[in-house]
């Protein structure tokens, strides 16, 4: 994660853009020298992926299944699986 003043954003904005797209670096510019107030930049690949991990962490049956499964993997109870089958 890198923070930067909006001024710095606004100077190099491509180079931020181009930063974000092709590292998957979190950009932070404060605003109103609040931290709540800051914005966050991302790229869209970073941001479905935490809308995915929310929406699969949304309900307590969903919740429940991962953990069920990662238990199931680390103790080594997984099968192949074959999807020509």
């Amino acid at each position: 994660m890198i923070a930067i003043s909006l001024t710095a954003l606004r100077a190099r904005m491509k180079s931020y853009f181009d930063l974000v797209s092709s590292a998957y670096e979190v950009i932070v510019a404060p605003r109103n020298n609040r931290e709540e107030d800051a914005v966050v930049m991302m790229s869209m690949r970073e941001y479905q992926s935490l809308q995915e991990t929310a929406h699969l962490l949304s309900t307590q049956a969903n919740r429940e299944r991962l953990q069920s499964a990662l238990r199931q993997a680390a103790s080594g109870e997984t099968r192949s699986f074959d999807p020509g089958r």
